[in-house]
């Protein structure tokens, strides 16, 4: 039902390494691990699989270096049809992330962001123009770089969709104009300095996001409540679905890839938002990043 959105992604590549454990130490502690391994990664290459699994015509901007697992990142994209002619080879070294995951299926990240803060704004710019129907940002890159790229979407008349992870104060207002901004709670904490626990809290840190990035929507990801939705006036909270948590990561980036892909075929925020809470709902129940993200059969199935 995607098929044709042309769809382009600046953001990061990671090698993610997942650690088990069934509970995270205290410090000074050592606990033993139940046990790990590695896994395509990085917030920008996750939303990247998501739409192309979804079925979207999807082109991947980013970096990363010349070595095994930058090779390995780049035959993951490929292998999922994903156009990687814009992802340059080369800088210090490929990023990384270190996936701590609890008993409880939550997760906590630490990135390394390594060749993905080397990314050229010009030349990451370079490759957008009016003929995509949609850029994806995310802030595992450098914060120049994903304003010159919004920037020169917006210009185009492309519908621009900026999640707001890892959680950084950028300066929004270098980027206005966004056609959804989409933070978690803790990147929402970050940006506003209000953590979105109560319908007020939900309300007046959108009402500063929407003020700050001059953006159609402004939609916070609330975990298992859900996510909700502001266009400058009003509120709405769309629950989440029940789902058998396995493992999270990754569950923000499914729920952009499906809610930015359905946002373009129906123009349509809360239809949107609806399909970003199912695909969320099947990402945590899978282990791993990109491998958990959903086909278009498995939504309409769902």
């Amino acid at each position: 039902m995607y098929q044709n959105i042309k769809a382009t992604v600046m953001g990061s590549i990671n090698m993610d390494m997942i650690l088990n454990m069934q509970r995270v130490p205290e410090t000074g502690e050592n606990v033993l691990g139940t046990n790990y391994g590695y896994a395509n990664g990085g917030k920008g290459a996750n939303q990247a699989v998501g739409l192309s699994r979804l079925g979207a015509q999807t082109k991947m901007i980013g970096k990363v270096t010349d070595d095994a697992n930058g090779h390995k990142l780049l035959e993951n994209l490929k292998k999922n049809n994903i156009d990687v002619s814009a992802v340059s080879l080369g800088g210090t070294q490929t990023g990384l992330a270190a996936i701590i995951i609890d008993g409880d299926g939550k997760n906590r990240i630490v990135v390394y962001e390594g060749a993905n803060a080397e990314i050229d704004p010009a030349e990451a710019a370079s490759f957008i123009d009016n003929s995509i129907d949609l850029l994806l940002v995310q802030f595992e890159t450098d914060e120049k770089v994903v304003a010159e790229c919004i920037n020169k979407a917006v210009a185009n008349g492309v519908v621009t969709v900026m999640d707001c992870g890892p959680a950084k104060p950028f300066a929004l207002e270098n980027m206005q104009g966004i056609t959804i901004i989409t933070p978690n709670e803790s990147e929402t904490k970050a940006l506003t300095d209000i953590y979105p626990e109560t319908d007020e809290d939900i309300f007046k840190a959108s009402e500063i996001l929407f003020e700050r990035s001059k953006a159609k929507y402004v939609v916070l990801k609330l975990g298992e409540r859900g996510c909700s939705v502001f266009d400058g006036n009003n509120i709405r909270i769309m629950p989440a679905y029940t789902a058998n948590v396995v493992d999270t990561t990754a569950a923000g980036d499914c729920f952009t890839a499906a809610m930015a892909l359905e946002y373009i075929r129906t123009g349509d925020i809360f239809t949107a938002c609806d399909m970003g809470n199912k695909a969320g709902s099947i990402a945590v129940s899978r282990m791993g990043a990109d491998a958990s993200m959903p086909t278009a059969e498995e939504l309409n199935n769902f």
